[in-house]
């Protein structure tokens, strides 16, 4: 056996001498029955699967197949063991059920040892095997339950989560949901057994070998094993029925009472210190009275762990937390809260959770509120140091960065001080000083520190406060609500301390010059979230309850540990100031609108008026505005005897700071003016709205139309602003002075500085917003004004075609692109108004006409070609878009018709003007009349030798134009038959243009696929479908011959596919040659390949740089082969019909000639032998000979050139299958063997040369016999000529000794001796070259030029 360090020869896919020990005792009855092998996997167990005792016919149980997987299951290496359990999964699955049985009483010791192998993969493999077992054998397993399901638990609770779901999975496959605690209870014993040994008896060196396994892997093993069997034990107490869990208390006092199972709460490993936690959760909730009897250990592990927050511990541990803290009445008893628990809780707090808040914090509120007197006395320093430390973590380095976890943090911030008042309601000093210290020194300051920080005033805090405040308002029963216990007075106090508190702070930040911008906008939105109460979300919170006496006294229930949700319901908002019904609110916000006032009347305080802004925003009520515009009514009944205080601050007030001069940033004042308006009618809303637009009539025009513009934008922001301001919006007064604004910007003769200057922006914004903007496909402004103000652009477009100044116009005509553009794309139907139409077609007649005439810049002619193609867009998306007479699409028609005929455009007019139908595919009724046009044109300019640049381009916008008109296939087949005559006049074609047609064509193999006639039967084609894909074949020829470098790779890609999947449409249809057209496309097809092949051939250096780098690899690669393989058998087909083609044939005859050798030597034709035929050459060459040889004798001479090529590219291969001859001696002369050219061959001359001879009986040497052109002597002659020459080229290429050996053959056999007889009766009476003239020196004749010129000569001879 030795040779052990020996490698494998390569390709020996024989197997080793064990397997085939293996293989041949599976399959002969063995001295051994049942004996899998031995395995590499060192266990106390036999390395090998025992045979079952008793049973005589064991090749019956076990499968020969079965067998050798097994084996495989225990080898060393992890990829051999990953791969049996795949193939046995496979096997379960293919294998029939009573096969697959037989396995059965194997599978639970090889499952318990690779379900907890080190490869994951393996694992996970096992997983999706033993499905594939459990879905095969189905009840069949249930004997081998108990063995199989303590790993199969393990499994489940697999620390790699893809083998862990598998395990699940195979669980669920197994037993339906109602079977499965059944199930568990059938095996609870036998579970526990396995998890408890691991967890308890087992280490790393007994679960492996330390003689074969690595210390890190053996290592490695253990922690993920102890890991799931903790996990284990949490699985199958939450599964187990519990009558169940009662039966096992006993087994796990036993657990818990061990030493090793506590001391896994401070194992090394994070994973190992989670699953400890989560087990003794589930003991807490399912088995409580165990844990209260391990309770002077179970305290300590948990409680004094909280430091640590590990991110794979600190979940599981603080739901430990929270469930020893429930379960222990007395836990507070068996640890030293003061020394130990409370200070790494204060260290925990001010550390932010240490990057852990969003999990942790959740958890304080449940906590404090199960924390016993003992451990909160006295209660002022315990909540102080609480809430102190809790904030303090706002500061951490986590939190400052972390939106979530300073979130987390105040959210739980907020919740604690909300349960720690609703706690401490009662009258006595110690709670009052309690509240107090909360509101004082807790609340406010935290509230102080969000007011300048983004962040905190981003996130749910101020939410949170109102949600509290609304809770205090109902205690104070100002909702109608009592269920506050007498405590009604508390909780007003409350809200006076709250609101006098958040006043000083206020006006602390208010009432300074130098105000924080910052600051100033968090007291805005603190104030407007005490307004927005109904954004609030409602908001569960997982705690426990220790009493249900109201919705919000929350606690720990005791005993089961349940956990109902605390929601928090989501209140309603109120009217007026919102759903704080108190009146401090209000009180607050008007002495901070008061402050506002005075720092802007005084000081001109922009920053204090944008807060004035922001406060009117959320509070707009009469007694704000009262208190805004001085005079403060204590009373109802006083202000309703008093005009509008809203109106008076708008007009004594917002208007004046309108309309001061200089004012540039007014968008906070237009906000002030609608949050105003709130509290108006729709009759005084038009008035003031009338009343600013007239009174800013005398402020500087850009200022004027911006803030008009500020305006109409914020009255159409939403449906109940616009339904209010819609009167003020259609008005005449607005209309009016749009139409003067149209008028200014458009005055031509005027000064153009005024229309065109970069200030005038903001007014030609409001020119197309007016025009533009729709609600409920109703215009913003009147109908008639809208109108007027699009008459007013068509006129200035018109004239601006007579002026020469264009250079002076081309703003202004760019701004009225601007508008344009929008409208049109932004408005749907906007070109049922006729003055919409009108401008349309003014735009089309700028883009269309000549650049020299109207001055207009590239940039400009651009930005009106897009304004052009937008309104088209609109006009054609129209449902009931038709030309009519006078409509733009009609109109637009008879006018290029006219420029076209009057020669009026230039080359690049003639093309944009075509470009505006592209867009027109549902006018079809304008196609004919175009085409009709264009055409007329296109013939008119043909005939001109100078133009064809005109015809050039006008033919790139048909075929481009095609796309899209829909047009038939006759009309695209002319417009391509054009388009190639004109590139073929040697003018200067743009690449750009031949990428553009080529990208047409492209188009059509997306849309038009039926265009190509890919896999179609022809004879079902039309003679015009035919003759359109022969017009892209001679496109695609010339491209390749004239343009190959302007094609991309996608580009040669298409050209190629397109080739080859016409030759395979061409071979399907060899027997419609008939057809004429059909012939026609056939011959384009190879004349297309043939070009092709020319390029390939012999691409020069500066074509091949330009050309895809991968390109010349992919046609030599896969076109190449696809071409012939389809090409190599055509002509044989072609000529199985008796009236074949010659065209046809010819045209495959030349493509043929391209062929590789390889091609020929490793071709794909039907096998074709003779009998009793000898011959050294390989399968595909005998085929290839016995196929072309007989085809030098067919009459057509096409076919007998095309064969002659074909063979004449292997004879050089054919001398190297002959090897070293022929050795053995002859009968006939033993000094001199003799070998046979290749018989095909030989065949065919021999054949030949009998009919020669009764051709050639009655001539005489000397004689010259004449031969028929085409007929059948011809072909017979000139077919032996050829196999001939072929017999020549053999010859050439044989060595020597071989040449010798073919010679005597050709004596012996007489066939040279007839060769010089027949040729000196064909040869000419005069033997001269021909095709020599009269100044040749030395006259040539047919001896004294080559084989080849020879040849040429003899067959063109007659």
């Amino acid at each position: 056996m030795g040779g052990k360090n020996k490698q494998r020869t390569k390709g020996n896919v024989r197997p080793s001498s064990s397997g085939r020990a293996a293989e041949l005792l599976a399959r002969e009855n063995g001295v051994v029955p049942g004996f899998v092998g031995f395995g590499t996997t060192a266990t106390p167990e036999p390395g090998y699967v025992p045979a079952v005792h008793g049973a005589e016919d064991i090749d019956s149980l076990v499968d020969a197949d079965f067998r050798l997987v097994l084996r495989k299951l225990s080898k060393r290496d992890a990829f051999t063991r990953l791969k049996a359990v795949q193939e046995f999964g496979s096997m379960c699955q293919e294998r029939e059920a009573e096969v697959v049985k037989g396995v059965l009483p194997y599978w639970p010791r090889i499952y318990c040892k690779i379900s907890v192998d080190h490869d994951r993969r393996v694992r996970e493999a096992t997983q999706q095997a033993f499905e594939q077992l459990v879905l095969k054998v189905r009840r069949s397993l249930a004997p081998f339950l108990k063995s199989l399901m303590g790993h199969w638990m393990l499994a489940q609770c697999d620390t790699y989560t893809p083998a862990a779901s598998a395990a699940c999975q195979v669980f669920h496959a197994a037993f339906p949901p109602s079977k499965q605690p059944e199930a568990l209870s059938f095996c609870r014993e036998e579970i526990l057994n396995v998890l408890q040994d691991t967890l308890l008896k087992e280490t790393a060196d007994t679960l492996s070998d330390p003689q074969s396994v690595p210390e890190e892997e053996r290592e490695a093993k253990f922690l993920r094993m102890v890991t799931s069997s903790l996990l284990g034990v949490k699985r199958l107490l939450s599964l187990l029925p519990s009558s169940d869990r009662t039966a096992l208390e006993e087994r796990l006092a036993h657990l818990i009472a061990a030493g090793k199972f506590w001391k896994y709460g401070k194992h090394k490993t994070p994973q190992i210190r989670g699953a400890f936690f989560e087990v003794l959760s589930a003991l807490c909730e399912y088995t409580p009275s165990l844990v209260q009897n391990e309770a002077a250990r179970a305290c300590p592990a948990v409680l004094l762990s909280i430091d640590d927050t590990d991110p794979v511990v600190l979940p599981p541990l603080w739901e430990a937390v929270l469930h020893i803290v429930s379960t222990i009445p007395d836990f507070w008893t068996h640890i030293n809260s003061r020394k130990g628990f409370l200070p790494k809780l204060w260290g925990l707090l001010k550390e932010g959770g240490k990057g852990m808040a969003t999990v942790l914090h959740p958890n304080l509120m449940p906590l404090i509120s199960k924390l016993p007197q003992e451990i909160t006395d006295p209660a002022l320093d315990f909540y102080t140091n609480f809430f102190t430390s809790l904030i303090q973590g706002l500061s951490s380095e986590r939190a400052v960065t972390s939106p979530s976890e300073s979130a987390a943090i105040v959210t739980a911030a907020v919740e604690c001080l909300r349960y720690s008042i609703l706690h401490n309601t009662a009258e006595g000093e110690d709670q009052r000083q309690i509240r107090i210290m909360l509101i004082s020194q807790q609340l406010l300051p935290l509230l102080d520190r969000a007011l300048g920080n983004p962040s905190l005033q981003n996130g749910p805090f101020f939410l949170l406060v109102t949600e509290m405040l609304i809770s205090w308002e109902n205690r104070a029963g100002l909702h109608g609500w009592s269920g506050s216990n007498g405590s009604e007075d508390v909780f007003q106090k409350l809200l006076e301390d709250f609101w006098e508190g958040l006043n000083l702070l206020f006006v602390r930040y208010t009432d300074n010059e130098e105000a924080d911008p910052k600051a100033l906008e968090g007291v805005a939105t603190l104030l407007q979230v005490s307004v927005s109460t109904g954004n609030l979300r409602k908001k569960s919170v997982k705690i426990c309850f220790s009493k249900l006496e109201d919705k919000e006294e929350s606690g720990v229930e005791g005993g089961g540990g349940e956990k109902p949700d605390l929601s928090v319901p989501a209140l309603e908002p109120e009217k007026a100031i919102g759903s704080l019904k108190t009146e401090h609110l209000e009180d607050v916000v008007c002495q901070q609108a008061q402050l506002c006032l005075v720092y802007v009347n005084e000081k001109n305080s922009e920053k204090h008026l944008l807060f004035l802004s922001l406060l009117l925003r959320s509070f707009h009520t009469h007694r704000v505005f009262a208190v805004s515009h001085a005079d403060h009514y204590r009373s109802k009944e006083e202000m309703d005897t008093l005009k509008n205080p809203a109106m008076r601050f708008l007009l004594e007030r917002v208007v004046v700071w309108l309309a001061e001069k200089g004012r540039t940033d007014t968008d906070h004042l237009v906000e002030m003016v609608f949050s105003s308006l709130h509290c108006c009618s729709q009759q005084e809303t038009i008035r003031i709205l009338n009343h600013i637009a007239t009174v800013l009539f005398d402020v500087d025009m850009d200022l004027q139309w911006g803030i008009i513009l500020q305006i109409i934008q914020r009255a159409s922001a939403d449906p109940e602003t616009l339904k209010s301001c819609g009167d003020w919006l259609k008005g005449s007064v607005l209309g009016e002075q749009l139409l003067g604004l149209a008028d200014e910007l458009c005055n031509l003769r005027g000064s153009y500085s005024t229309s065109t200057s970069p200030k005038s922006t903001h007014s030609w914004t409001l020119i197309s917003l007016v025009l533009s903007q729709r609600h409920n496909n109703e215009p913003l402004i009147g109908e008639v004004y809208m109108e007027k103000i699009l008459e007013k652009l068509h006129a200035t477009l018109c004239e601006t075609k007579g002026l020469s100044d264009a250079g002076n116009i081309e703003p202004l005509v760019s701004f009225i692109c601007n508008v344009a553009s929008t409208f049109f794309s932004s408005v749907q139907d906007c070109l049922l108004l006729t003055s919409a139409e009108e401008l349309l077609l003014t735009v089309f007649q700028l883009t269309a006409q000549d650049q020299t005439h109207t001055h207009l810049s590239d940039s400009l002619l651009d930005k009106l070609r897009k304004v052009c193609v937008a309104g088209v867009r609109s006009l054609v998306q129209h449902p009931e878009c038709e030309v009519r007479e006078g409509g733009f699409m009609h109109s637009t028609a008879l006018w290029i018709k006219n420029q076209l005929l009057t020669s009026s455009l230039d080359i690049k007019s003639q093309s944009d003007s075509l470009d505006v139908f592209l867009l027109a595919d549902q006018c079809s009724s304008l196609d004919e009349f175009i085409m009709d046009v264009l055409i007329q044109h296109m013939t008119r300019y043909a005939s001109n030798t100078h133009t064809h640049t005109h015809t050039h381009t006008l033919a790139v916008g048909l075929s481009r134009a095609h796309i899209h008109f829909g047009l038939c296939v006759p009309d695209v087949c002319d417009c391509l038959a054009v388009l190639l005559c004109c590139l073929k006049a040697n003018t200067a074609v743009q690449e750009e243009v031949l990428q553009a047609i080529l990208a047409t064509m492209m188009e059509w193999r997306n849309s038009k696929e039926d265009w190509f006639l890919f896999s179609s039967n022809l004879s079902k084609v039309s003679a015009a479908q035919l003759m359109l894909t022969v017009e892209m074949m001679r496109f695609l020829s010339w491209l390749v011959t004239n343009s190959p470098t302007v094609l991309s790779s996608g580009q040669w890609d298409f050209l190629l596919c397109s080739m080859l999947a016409w030759l395979e449409t061409a071979s399907e249809n060899v027997s419609n040659l008939w057809n004429p057209w059909v012939q026609l496309f056939v011959c384009e097809n190879t004349a297309l390949i043939v070009k092709l092949n020319q390029f390939f051939t012999s691409p020069s250096s500066a074509v091949l740089e330009k050309l895809p780098p991968e390109l010349s690899g992919e046609w030599t690669d896969f076109f190449i082969e696809g071409i012939y393989s389809l090409l190599l058998p055509l002509p044989i087909k072609i000529t199985d019909d008796p009236l074949f083609p010659l065209a046809v044939l010819q045209s495959v005859g030349v493509a043929l000639t391209y062929v590789p050798v390889q091609q020929l030597s490793q071709n794909s034709l039907p096998a074709r032998f003779i009998a009793d035929q000898k011959t050294n050459l390989p399968e595909p060459l005998q085929t290839l000979l016995n196929t072309l040889c007989p085809l030098l004798l067919f009459k057509a001479r096409p076919l007998q050139i095309t064969a002659y090529h074909l063979l004449d590219k292997v004879m050089p291969q054919l001398p190297e299958c002959d090897g070293e001859g022929d050795n053995s001696k002859s009968d006939d002369d033993a000094e001199e063997p003799c070998l046979s050219p290749p018989a095909p061959l030989m065949s065919i001359l021999s054949a030949c040369e009998e009919l020669c001879e009764s051709i050639l009986a009655g001539v005489q040497v000397g004689e010259f016999a004449v031969v028929q052109p085409l007929s059948v002597e011809y072909s017979c002659i000139l077919g032996y000529l050829l196999a001939w020459k072929l017999l020549l080229t053999f010859f050439k290429s044989s060595p020597s000794h071989l040449r010798v050996q073919y010679s005597l053959y050709l004596k012996r056999s007489r066939s040279l001796h007839n060769l010089l007889l027949h040729l000196f009766k064909m040869m000419p009476e005069n033997p001269v070259y021909p095709g020599q003239g009269g100044e040749t020196k030395e006259t040539r004749t047919l001896f004294t030029e080559s084989l080849l010129h020879t040849y040429l000569c003899v067959c063109l001879l007659q």
